[in-house]
């Protein structure tokens, strides 16, 4: 699947795989989260990118599309409050998860 032309939702289900994956897996509880934002055959496409992906070509699909879906402050809230729905969907938020939404909100 080519990663050059994406929806936001393609986008946005593929940022929210990545926050859920920070902690090193992707608990049932994120994906309950993921899944209904996107037709199931392209969360199923999306979701083989991102495990395909190492963090290094993970973060660099999502910055590509930092200038596209990331624009305005309300977009960039948008995904982060989203990131953070995610890390909160477990009982504790991991100091990795708090620093990497810390990351996220200087780099988007």
């Amino acid at each position: 699947m080519q990663t050059d032309n994406w929806s936001y939702p393609e986008f946005h289900a593929f940022v929210m795989l990545y926050a859920a994956n920070i902690d090193g897996y992707v608990t049932e509880d994120e994906e309950r989260l993921i899944a209904p934002t996107i037709t199931s055959d392209a969360y199923a496409k999306i979701k083989s990118v991102f495990m395909a992906c190492d963090d290094a070509d993970a973060l660099d699909i999502i910055f590509s599309y930092r200038d596209k879906y990331c624009c305005t402050e309300a977009d960039k809230a948008k995904i982060l409050a989203d990131m953070m729905a995610i890390f909160q969907s477990h009982e504790k938020l991991a100091q990795i998860e708090q620093e990497m939404h810390h990351l996220f909100q200087k780099c988007l």
